[in-house]
């Protein structure tokens, strides 16, 4: 009886060092780090390019960008979060507008460069 302790405490350490897998304890989480990539004009809407550099430790969880002009502020989302994704504006009129990527992990929203376009 007086080894039964020790003993349960062994193959319980074992389990764990067994089942733990590789050591991840150093590394830390960040947000996403984003770039707004391109926008191609597409009849009377926009299909806006961006793409994920990085998301350490963490997944995607959505991709899109906002967009807009003076007198219009709006937002798209891409259809599946990933690291080269698309999305695809409303329809707008002739004038120049914005567009800024941004994407969103368990860890925060990041946002890229500020592109402009013109809608003829």
């Amino acid at each position: 009886m007086k080894y039964l302790f020790p003993l349960l405490f062994l193959v319980w350490l074992a389990g764990c060092l067994l089942s733990c897998g590789e050591d991840r304890s150093g590394e830390q989480p960040f947000p996403p780090t984003v770039e707004s990539f391109g926008v191609t004009i597409v009849g009377d809407s926009a299909l806006l390019h961006g793409v994920v550099t990085s998301s350490p430790n963490s997944s995607l969880r959505e991709c899109g960008f906002s967009y807009g002009n003076d007198t219009l502020q709006a937002s798209t989302l891409a259809t599946e979060p990933s690291e080269d994704f698309i999305a695809v504006t409303d329809s707008l009129g002739a004038g120049v507008y914005y567009a800024v990527a941004f994407a969103r992990n368990g860890m925060g929203t990041s946002y890229g460069d500020t592109i402009y376009f013109t809608k003829p």
